[in-house]
């Protein structure tokens, strides 16, 4: 088992990491060590981000003015830190998928996916499990090279929302945010936690991209009832 101390989060600009970082508080697992990747073309959430964190005492923060997790800078800089473990919330698209070889070994980089990473593995997978399965689940993992098929920690199904139009913003940000405390519970308490082997990229039949606003309209009508 590792202690909290052990553990850092790297955050962005957006309403994940907001979500994150006052559930995070609330549970006591709120890293002294916060490293942002400050955009500030995204103003509304960095607004919000700045406030919380001016209110938190104790905090270390570090700065970088990018959005782009593979920085040079940002590398170089987590590679000296003592922590072993990095939650990440980091920016959509290609900006937030790590690619460098040596953080991704060196160093745990947590992230929650909502989906089974196991058969769903890319963007918007919630939409693609209940369309499939009826189904809404989320994967807390450890990053690797292949998208979507790190080592799990932790894993669980969630409810179907009760208001269907809160899915891919609200609902997949609280689901993701209640796993990683799960996972980080497991993490400080037990000496073996991870949950699954890492998944082979060529066991996945289907990778899901970002889905098409008829089929998320489908989705929306099918269980807007629910």
């Amino acid at each position: 088992m590792y202690r909290k101390a052990d553990i850092s989060i790297i955050i962005s600009s957006n309403y994940r990491s907001y979500v994150y970082l006052h559930l995070l508080k609330k549970k006591n697992f709120l890293p002294r060590k916060i490293i942002f990747l400050n955009d500030n073309n995204e103003k509304k959430y960095n607004i919000k981000i700045q406030k919380f964190l001016k209110k938190e005492k104790n905090l270390q923060i570090k700065y970088f003015f990018t959005r782009n997790i593979n920085s040079q800078h940002v590398i170089k800089y987590l590679l000296l830190q003592n922590e072993k473990f990095f939650v990440v919330s980091l920016y959509p698209g290609r900006d937030g998928i790590v690619k460098n070889q040596l953080i991704l070994k060196k160093k745990f980089l947590i992230h929650s996916h909502p989906g089974k990473t196991k058969h769903y593995r890319g963007s918007t997978t919630i939409y693609y499990s209940l369309l499939k399965e009826k189904k809404i689940y989320c994967d807390t993992i450890i990053l690797s090279k292949e998208l979507d098929c790190g080592k799990v920690i932790y894993s669980s199904r969630y409810p179907i929302p009760k208001n269907i139009y809160h899915l891919d913003k609200i609902y997949e940000t609280k689901i993701r945010a209640i796993n990683l405390v799960e996972s980080l519970k497991k993490i400080t308490t037990k000496k073996n936690f991870i949950k699954k082997k890492k998944i082979k990229s060529n066991s996945i039949k289907n990778n899901y991209f970002i889905i098409h606003p008829i089929l998320r309209l489908i989705t929306f009508n099918k269980f807007k009832n629910v």
